[in-house]
């Protein structure tokens, strides 16, 4: 569980002081991951890491390009390359979309921003959105 450990820690110190109601939110969405777990097998830590991580875009330090999927995962790469032996984002997932809609990078012309991260892997997208 060190991915999740990391991710909790990490969105704790971006959000849990200056976003309370995000950080309530992403510690109900890492719950439910959790309870998940059973089912998931070698994916549950990657959901649970992903849960609690999924507002980090909204911290004041890591607002880069305004759209929160893309900045909370550009500020993730850096330590979670370290922890993940040199690879720098989520393995190969795309941010999530949660629930918004996957042609708002498009509509704000930050699709080379996205295209920083690998394909979508669906079924683990359509899982932290469940």
């Amino acid at each position: 569980m060190q991915l999740a450990w990391w991710a909790h820690g990490l969105a704790e110190s971006l959000s849990a002081d200056r976003l309370p109601r995000r950080w309530a939110h992403s510690r109900r969405v890492q719950s439910q991951a959790l309870n998940l777990a059973p089912t998931l097998g070698e994916d549950a830590e990657l959901l649970a890491a992903a849960a609690i991580a999924r507002n980090i875009g909204y911290a004041r330090a890591a607002v880069d390009t305004g759209q929160h999927m893309i900045d909370g995962a550009r500020c993730c790469a850096p330590s979670l390359a370290l922890i993940r032996g040199g690879a720098a984002s989520w393995p190969s997932t795309r941010p999530p979309h949660g629930s918004h809609p996957k042609w708002e990078p498009s509509e704000l012309g930050l699709d080379h921003a996205l295209n920083e991260f690998g394909p979508a892997e669906i079924e683990l997208v359509d899982t932290i959105t469940y």
